[in-house]
C-alpha cells in the first residue's frame, strides 16, 4: 500500500537529496534508536550528539569564515523537522543549539573569534530571559545568579545568558560564558521533552567582558554589520525561533506515523477484528492529518517570508510580523489538537511507556507550552492590530 499521502518523502519537506538533507537522512536510524534512552536519562545520549555533529547540524548556520556550512535556512528547518519526526527532543536540540550558531554572528568579531576558536561544531546553550541583574565593572559585568530551561547545557561549551544591568531599568543584554564558569543543576524532571536536558545553569561572581555581550535587548542590530556576506546573516536575531515550529511539525509527523502503525495492527479485544475495520479510525487519522497539513502551510509560509526578506535585504511590515506570530501559535494549537485526537483514538495500550505515540504526545504538549506558542497572547496582539490599536508592549 502506498502511504505517500500520509508520510511524504523527504523531498516534500524541502530536504535536499544531497548535502545537509542527505546527512540528516543518514543519521535518522541512530537518532530514533536513542530516543527512548534519552527520555529515560533526561538528556540526549552522547552518541546522539555525536551523530548530530557528524551530520553538520551545529555548523550549519556558522559563517563560512569560521568553517561553517552556511546551509539554506529552509533546508536547515526541514532537517530539524525530519529529526523531530523520529525524536522530538533531538529535533529540539538541533533547532535550538543549531540556531544559536547564527545568533553569535550578531556579536562583535572578537567574541566570534572566542566562540569558534575550537572549530565550527562548538555548541552554545542559552537562557535568554534577563532574570539576573549584573553589576557594572571595569571592562564588563559581574554576574551571579541562575537561569532555568537551558536546553542542551550538558553538551555545551558556552552559555548565552540574558541579564539586566544594575541602575539601568529596562536595559538587558546577552552575555557569553564559557563552560568553566557555569555550573549545571539537574532540575529537569518533566513530563515531556525530557531528553532536551533543559536544566538550570548557575554562575557565581563571573566576569563577562564587554566584547562578549550583545544588546541592548534582542532587537539590536549586529555589532559589526557586513562582517559576513551571506544573506543568512541579514536575518533578524529572533527569526531563528522558527525552529520551534519545525520541531512541532516533525513531532506531529512522527505521531501520525506511530498512530497509523498501531491502528493497522491493533485487534479489538471483544470482537477479534482489526481496529482498521472501524471507519472512525480513518476519520480520526484523516482529520489529524489534514490539521497538521494546515499547520504546516502556516509555518512554512513564515519560513519563506524570513528567507525572502533576508535575501532582498528588507524588513517585513508590522502587519506581516504580527500575522506570522499569530500563525505560528495557531499552528501549534492545531498540532496539539491533532495529536490529542490520535492518542484518544489509539486506546489504552497507547499510553504504555514502551509505545512511541505517548512520547510524541508528551513532547508536543511540553514544547507547545513554550511562550512562543502562547496562542491567547498572540490573539490579543493580532486582534488589537486588526482594529488599529498598537501592540501591547507587555505582550510582545
Amino acid at each position: 500500500m502506498n502511504h505517500t499521502l500520509l508520510m511524504p518523502p523527504p523531498d516534500s519537506h524541502g530536504v535536499a537529496t544531497d548535502g545537509f538533507g542527505a546527512r540528516i537522512e543518514q543519521i535518522l536510524p541512530q537518532i530514533a534508536a536513542g530516543a527512548a534512552q534519552g527520555d529515560e536519562r533526561s538528556s540526549l545520549h552522547p552518541d546522539s550528539i555525536a551523530a548530530l555533529t557528524q551530520a553538520g547540524v551545529f555548523r550549519a548556520l556558522v559563517p563560512a569564515m569560521y568553517g561553517g556550512d552556511e546551509v539554506d535556512f529552509i533546508e536547515f528547518l526541514a532537517g530539524v523537522r525530519r529529526l523531530a519526526a523520529v525524536c522530538p527532543a533531538s529535533g529540539w536540540i538541533a533547532g535550538v543549539v543549531g540556531t544559536h550558531s547564527h545568533g553569535i554572528s550578531y556579536y562583535g568579531k572578537q567574541a566570534q573569534d572566542d566562540i569558534w576558536a575550537d572549530g565550527p561544531d562548538t555548541r552554545i546553550c542559552s537562557s535568554f530571559a534577563p532574570v539576573v541583574t549584573a553589576q557594572t565593572t571595569e571592562g564588563g559585568y559581574l554576574l551571579t545568579g541562575a537561569w532555568d530551561f537551558s536546553s542542551g547545557c550538558d553538551h555545551a561549551a558556552w552559555a548565552q545568558l540574558g541579564f539586566r544591568v544594575e541602575g539601568m531599568p529596562g536595559v538587558s543584554y546577552l552575555g557569553l560564558i564559557p563552560r568553566s564558569d557555569f555550573n549545571i543543576v539537574d532540575n529537569w524532571d518533566t513530563v515531556g521533552m525530557r531528553a532536551t536536558g533543559s536544566k538550570r545553569v548557575e554562575v557565581r561572581n563571573v566576569f563577562v567582558p564587554q566584547h562578549r555581550c550583545w544588546g541592548p535587548g534582542m532587537f539590536a542590530p549586529p555589532a559589526e554589520p557586513g562582517l559576513h556576506d551571506h544573506w543568512l546573516f541579514r536575518m533578524p536575531f529572533l527569526a531563528t525561533a522558527a525552529n520551534f515550529g519545525a520541531v512541532l511539525l516533525g513531532a506531529a509527523d512522527g505521531a501520525l506515523a506511530a498512530y497509523r502503525e498501531s491502528v493497522q495492527k491493533r485487534i479489538r479485544p471483544h470482537t477479534g477484528k482489526l481496529r482498521m475495520d472501524n471507519p472512525l479510525s480513518f476519520i480520526r487519522l484523516a482529520e489529524s492529518h489534514m490539521e497538521i497539513r494546515a499547520a504546516s502551510a502556516l509555518v512554512t509560509a513564515h519560513w519563506q517570508g524570513i528567507v525572502d526578506h533576508a535575501k532582498a535585504g528588507t524588513r517585513p511590515a508590522m502587519d506581516e510580523v504580527l500575522r506570522s506570530r499569530g500563525d505560528e501559535a495557531f499552528a501549534g494549537r492545531m498540532i496539539m489538537n491533532a495529536v490529542d485526537r490520535l492518542l484518544a483514538a489509539a486506546g489504552g495500550s497507547a499510553t504504555f511507556k514502551s509505545r512511541p505515540l505517548q512520547r510524541y504526545w508528551r513532547d508536543i504538549h511540553t514544547a507547545g507550552n513554550h511562550m512562543f506558542f502562547d496562542l491567547e497572547n498572540r490573539l490579543v496582539i493580532v486582534g488589537r492590530h486588526l482594529v488599529g490599536l498598537e501592540p501591547d508592549p507587555d505582550l510582545l
